[in-house]
């Protein structure tokens, strides 16, 4: 028979100071945990966007195949040939499993036409190839400024999202605003263009001259960063336009860093961003290559200089021009960055340098 003393042994308790230092083991091994946690799903969103990407340079290589160049970033037409029309994106639906959306699109309606309801089907899609899992504001799918109407009168107009534009190079040229029928710079600004897609581009693989392997596709865009202003106007995925479905590298990747070190002001350094590769990965942004590969580049890649004090947003050893087109000043080069976004500017890039 046990004694007293032993039965009194076995029903001995937990002290509160040993409970104590249970919960503080617990809570340090959660501590520890969660970032690794939060590591791996960062790491398979990551994977996912890379395989966004390499979604959309498969399709732009299956839609050279057809149509011997790359698809172009932005074009007039409509019924008086002036309208501004769609972008890359619309045109590459075929080639990555969206046949039925394609063959629902009108081509000739221009995207932003709440008065002919034809392509609202087609404009409010939500395409999950176009979505980067890191920035998850971007399936939203829709804008107040679009869903309210445009006037008084018309109907509500759904816009659906992209994470992924093309790169049109280092800088804005055409722009959107300017009537190729009536400005005598246009071909001038169009040749001013150094990009692969870009405004009414037809680039075949035979003019990359600088290497499928060194010439920039696609790259990421952050929608959940924009203002709220912004996030009611930018990256609709059927818009022909910088800030839908083209961007460029005039500033590096995720300039918003930069803009609030350099005492930058908000409605340039919101123009900035717009026109801007970046990413939720942290550290820099995934892009696709002409040659269908996909690469992470760093937030530190070589970048050209780049003035963001006052209302002189441009890098610092470029020149806009009276005739609208953009120049680099005597005895300036390209950064990496912005090299990696022409397709014919014969750098010489070595593969370590990005």
């Amino acid at each position: 028979m046990a004694s007293p003393s032993s039965r009194r042994a076995r029903l001995r308790g937990f002290t509160l100071i040993e409970l104590l230092v249970v919960i503080a083991i617990i809570a340090v091994l959660i501590g520890l945990l969660l970032p690794a946690v939060q590591a791996a799903r960062e790491a398979a969103r990551r994977a996912q966007c890379v395989n966004n990407l390499k979604q959309l340079g498969l399709a732009s290589h299956n839609y050279m195949d057809v149509n011997t160049a790359l698809p172009l970033g932005g074009f007039f037409g409509g019924p008086s040939g002036l309208q501004w029309m769609h972008g890359s994106l619309p045109q590459l639906t075929p080639y990555f499993e969206q046949t039925n959306l394609y063959n629902s699109f009108n081509s000739i309606i221009r995207y932003y036409d709440p008065s002919n309801p034809a392509n609202f089907t087609v404009h409010g899609a939500k395409l999950a190839t176009l979505f980067c899992p890191s920035d998850p504001k971007v399936a939203d799918g829709s804008s107040a400024y679009c869903t309210v109407g445009w006037a008084p009168g018309m109907p509500g107009y759904t816009a659906g999202l992209t994470s992924y534009r093309a790169i049109s190079g280092p800088w804005v040229n055409p722009p959107r605003g300017v009537n190729p029928a009536t400005d005598p710079n246009w071909q001038a600004r169009k040749s001013n263009a150094l990009g692969v897609i870009y405004v009414e581009s037809s680039t075949s693989i035979a003019s990359i001259t600088d290497g499928t392997s060194n010439t920039l596709l696609f790259g990421e865009s952050v929608y959940g960063r924009l203002s709220q202003g912004d996030q009611n106007c930018w990256h609709w995925w059927m818009a022909g336009n910088y800030g839908d479905t083209m961007q460029t590298t005039m500033y590096p990747p995720n300039p918003s860093k930069l803009i609030s070190q350099n005492g930058g002001a908000a409605s340039n350094g919101g123009s900035v961003i717009v026109i801007s590769a970046a990413s939720e990965h942290p550290g820099g942004a995934n892009f696709a290559f002409c040659d269908g590969s996909v690469r992470f580049l760093k937030n530190t890649i070589n970048c050209w200089p780049t003035g963001l004090v006052g209302s002189n947003y441009l890098p610092i050893n470029v020149t806009a021009s009276a005739n609208g087109t953009y120049s680099l000043n005597p005895g300036a080069t390209f950064g990496v960055y912005q090299a990696l976004s022409t397709r014919a500017g014969g750098e010489v890039l070595s593969a370590d340098s990005y």
